[in-house]
């Protein structure tokens, strides 16, 4: 019997019949951490790369799966196995202090996350012809309102909800059919140029975020999942 993180109510019996919304309830962690992932920020700079540098930092991004992957998958182990959230480990391991010092810079990376956003929201609206100042503040609006008036649940199936639409980028990708030779040229193209170093930083950390790590491991807590569904949480991570 799995149960609501929220309302401590049976939420699904754990049968044959009911192993789909077992699936349906290990699906939120993982897949909005990914789509979270595809922010304005790693966007602008996916942009400039390709821009600039063509299909030569693709590699990369296929070379960062691996490593994406394993500090997210564990993520999921600690939350399953300890039952804490990230900061609660660094605190119960290490001390306050450093459960503390952790914490404050997770907060300053969040702010600047924030404001990465709120300039591409911004940014958006000023091509369909809104002031900035406009688009700020309704992406503002709407991003209090969905915090302070939604549950998790509800947050979680509106994020997952808008995220979807980032598959857009994919159909894209097979509409304008890139020519096959470019790409795999790109693949084994390296420069030593220090804008193309800088840019292999920026793509590293459009990638891997600490806010990922923290919000997974609570979501794995905050949802009570178990070692019996820690293969499930995996391949949700995975995909």
């Amino acid at each position: 019997m799995t149960r609501d993180s929220e309302e401590g109510a049976p939420l699904v019996q754990e049968s044959q019949s009911g192993r789909f919304f077992s699936w349906r309830r290990l699906i939120g962690p993982g897949l909005l951490v990914c789509l979270a992932d595809t922010d304005a920020g790693c966007l602008i700079v996916a942009g400039q790369s390709g821009a600039k540098w063509g299909y030569s930092l693709l590699a990369l991004q296929i070379i960062l799966i691996p490593i994406l992957f394993l500090a997210q998958e564990l993520t999921v182990r600690l939350g399953i196995y300890s039952g804490k959230g990230h900061t609660a480990c660094i605190k119960e391991r290490f001390g306050p202090f450093w459960a503390w010092f952790s914490c404050t810079f997770l907060v300053i990376e969040c702010i600047g996350a924030i404001v990465s956003e709120m300039s591409g929201v911004a940014s958006v609206m000023e091509l369909w012809g809104f002031s900035r100042i406009f688009g700020t503040l309704v992406a503002a609006v709407a991003i209090v309102s969905v915090v302070v008036l939604c549950n998790y649940r509800q947050i979680e199936t509106i994020g997952v909800f808008f995220g979807l639409f980032e598959l857009t980028f994919v159909v894209m990708m097979v509409w304008s059919r890139p020519p096959i030779g470019e790409v795999l040229k790109g693949l084994v193209t390296v420069h030593g140029d220090p804008e193309y170093i800088k840019l292999i930083t920026a793509n590293m950390g459009a990638v891997i975020m600490p806010w990922m790590i923290y919000f997974q491991q609570s979501a794995v807590v905050a949802r009570r999942l178990s070692r019996e569904d820690l293969q499930e949480e995996r391949g949700q991570t995975l995909f």
